[in-house]
């Protein structure tokens, strides 16, 4: 499991990374309108919530009365991300525009999985995704529980579970190559709807930089003023600048001793750029197998460039020598705002970039057998 930059996510982007902008304050003759009837409710007070990071923020709120019915009258959105909540765990999300007309229906006891919207294409966009993603989830949870009865009625070992579970690779992939599929088709045909900005962020940037590209330039034709989409502009221009088969970009920092060390400065060699930090648990456990792989390829053309996320250069240091670190590292020390951790799209730690003799990149977050793999493939 790796240590996560952004709150873990609903939406990676747009709940830990995106601020949504501003919405006005509503006019009572106003073109939007957002309301609906519930059943199984009567005197229930019903919020209307912005997402924002870190924590959503109420807008508006409403009656339900007698009847079932509620209106939301004091507020009128700008696109964004939106739901209505009758408790924190009793909630429905609605991507909602200027010039909605909203209707909502459902059931009060479970509003998340009964909720119907019409009169706002781009919600209904959304539950279509969101469809999507509950049939994925049906297929993962089966294939989930074939191998837990598998490994419990075995009674296998942990390396046996190991063992079994690699055979459980090629329908698991199988699962998921289906779903990113029709996904990339979904988006695609829905290149310009705010609602596809939720949907891609499961989505490889390297595998699927086409639909990242399709998607950027269908908002920004439509939302070209809009903070949101601007943002994602400047990430997926980030992403894809460290696509695989994209130049590296150049790093230059100190190391411990204060000299300064250029990536470029090992060109001719296949170099690994290592991004952790001494306070990253996942990165240390993983370190014996870095050291084991330096070990292994240092003298047949590969090195190791490895950049802290640190703040303390006393742990930092502390950290290579405890982990028998032998390669070259470099920090600026500033922690999540690491100037090379942004210019790689550095959204967990660790992270790795494996870049050729020419400064290419040629794989990333390769590890242990993986890792050792791929380096022996491109240096024996």
């Amino acid at each position: 499991m790796k240590i996560n930059k952004s709150m873990k996510k609903i939406a990676t982007l747009i709940l830990g990374t995106l601020v949504l902008i501003s919405c006005d304050k509503g006019k009572k003759n106003a073109p939007f309108e957002l309301k609906g009837v519930l059943t199984d409710a009567k005197g229930e007070t019903i919020i209307l919530e912005k997402l924002i990071s870190p924590q959503p923020i109420v807008v508006d709120s409403a009656t339900i009365n007698e009847k079932g019915e509620f209106e939301f009258v004091n507020y009128r959105p700008q696109i964004g991300f939106y739901r209505i909540k009758l408790s924190q765990s009793n909630f429905a999300m609605l991507v909602l525009d200027s010039m909605d007309k909203v209707s909502v229906t459902g059931s009060a006891k479970d509003l998340g999985n009964t909720y119907k919207v019409t009169g706002s294409d781009e919600t209904k966009i959304f539950l279509e995704y969101n469809e999507f993603s509950k049939k994925r989830d049906k297929k993962l949870d089966s294939l989930n529980q074939v191998f837990y009865n598998l490994a419990e009625s075995r009674q296998l070992n942990e390396k046996q579970r190991d063992s079994l579970s690699k055979t459980f690779e090629q329908p698991y992939t199988q699962i998921m190559t289906g779903f990113n599929d029709e996904l990339s088709k979904k988006i695609l045909a829905n290149s310009d709807k705010y609602s596809s900005i939720m949907a891609i962020q499961g989505m490889e940037p390297d595998k699927f930089a086409d639909i990242y590209k399709a998607l950027d330039e269908g908002l920004q034709k439509k939302y070209a003023d809009d903070k949101n989409v601007k943002m994602f502009h400047e990430i997926v221009v980030k992403m894809l600048a460290s696509a695989i088969g994209q130049k590296a970009g150049e790093i230059s920092l100190p190391n411990p001793d204060g000299k300064t060390i250029a990536l470029s400065e090992f060109k001719g060699k296949y170099v690994l750029i290592d991004f952790w930090a001494s306070w990253c648990g996942p990165c240390r456990k993983e370190m014996p197998s870095v050291v084991a792989a330096y070990a292994k390829y240092k003298n047949k053309g590969f090195e190791i460039y490895g950049v802290s996320l640190d703040q303390s250069k006393e742990k930092w240091v502390e950290a290579i020598a405890k982990d028998g670190i032998t390669w070259p590292q470099v920090s600026d020390l500033k922690f999540w705002d690491s100037e090379p951790a942004k210019q790689y799209g550095v959204q967990s730690i660790p992270y790795t970039v494996l870049i050729d003799k020419e400064g290419n990149i040629i794989a990333k977050n390769l590890r242990g057998e993986e890792l050792d793999k791929k380096l022996a493939e491109v240096l024996n």
